[in-house]
């Protein structure tokens, strides 16, 4: 890895990492008002976009609007700054958001919400701006409306093929788990043609994405009833530490507690210290519920990202980049949680229980 390629890009990240909000400046806003809000991200790097709003028009789909414009603005200005052979990843990582956008939307279909309701759950992003996603949810009746509207995307294709076992089983979960299997396969190519350094940041920190998502379906496919032999297929076929036989035998564990020591057992084994972090958290914690076991697999990705700031500084590399920008999107969805439950009128402890934040 030539560290010069990106001469251009680090100096804007390296200033851009040090504007991230603190997380008391943000845990500060749950329970204010959207003035109040409005207020304090003006002394943000969000100023330009919240400054574009009517003091009239506020509200928390003006406020939503700018964080998400903010966010693409500085996602665009990196692609275009990044030397050529980082922007092909860059344009497939910006993949799982937009995914996890048309998981929100099929969810909010399937539960049936109204599109106001539905937009709570929904971050527009990317190709998925806020004025599509509504429109799909307007026009759509149910799960297999809102995969024709998206026929002319890359995801189209995903999801009619997806449907057909749908139609057959009718497990919705299939669907979600068939979009995070194209997008985080096609950022694993992609990431397999870099080279060097590049190469092992970049495993790294989609790995334990990867790994993560993956002991979240475990746990959900036992959860709902899902036969142990059939598990295999709901899950993204990649890892760096864990092989076949280790997901088979953590479909057979009896229990989260020996599920748990298994995942810390795994990840000994294979000296992968970033896992470690996590899964001897969840070990020390003693969690007994899925809902824990997620929250603390969230929260450790933003860990592991904020270490990856650290531990990548001496020189210039891509574990920068893309620990910044998932570091910025938690951001944002973070306060756009806070925004939502202040004019929602929801209680500080749900809303505090709904930030992914680090220990």
């Amino acid at each position: 890895m030539c560290a010069w390629k990106y001469k251009r890009l680090m100096p804007k990240i390296t200033v851009a990492k040090l504007q991230l909000m603190k997380q008391k400046n943000i845990t500060d806003l749950v329970g204010m008002n959207l003035d109040y809000i409005y207020s304090m991200l003006e002394k943000t790097p969000y100023k330009p976009e919240i400054s574009e709003i009517n003091s009239k028009e506020l509200s928390s789909n003006s406020l939503e609007g700018a964080l998400l414009k903010n966010f693409v603005k500085t996602y665009d200005e990196f692609m275009l700054l990044a030397p050529k052979s980082i922007r092909l990843l860059l344009s497939w990582f910006s993949g799982k958001f937009e995914v996890n956008c048309i998981k929100a939307i099929l969810r909010a279909k399937e539960a049936e919400l109204s599109v106001d309701d539905a937009m709570n759950y929904v971050t527009p992003v990317g190709n998925l701006d806020e004025a599509k996603c509504k429109k799909i949810l307007e026009q759509a009746k149910n799960v297999i409306d809102v995969a024709k509207s998206l026929s002319d995307t890359k995801y189209g294709l995903v999801l009619e093929k997806a449907f057909a076992l749908y139609e057959k089983e009718k497990t919705f979960y299939l669907l979600e788990v068939a979009l995070d299997k194209y997008v985080y396969s096609m950022i694993w190519k992609v990431i397999g043609k870099l080279g060097g350094s590049d190469k092992k940041i970049a495993r790294t920190i989609i790995g334990i994405e990867i790994d993560s998502a993956n002991v979240k379906t475990i746990l959900r496919c036992k959860a709902m009833g899902i036969r142990e032999d059939q598990i295999k297929r709901y899950l993204i076929p990649i890892s760096d530490v864990f092989d076949e036989k280790d997901f088979e035998a953590l479909t057979r564990e009896p229990d989260i507690q020996s599920f748990i020591n298994s995942l810390v057992r795994i990840a000994t084994g294979t000296m992968a210290r970033d896992h470690l972090y996590i899964f001897s958290g969840m070990q020390q914690q003693n969690v007994t519920s899925l809902a824990s076991i997620e929250t603390i697999l969230d929260r450790g990705l933003i860990e592991t990202n904020l270490r990856m700031l650290k531990r990548h500084t001496s020189f210039f590399n891509i574990g920068l980049l893309l620990a910044y920008l998932n570091l910025k999107w938690f951001e944002v969805r973070n306060l756009r949680t806070i925004i939502r439950g202040s004019e929602g009128g929801i209680s500080l402890d749900i809303v505090k229980k709904m930030l992914v934040l680090s220990r």
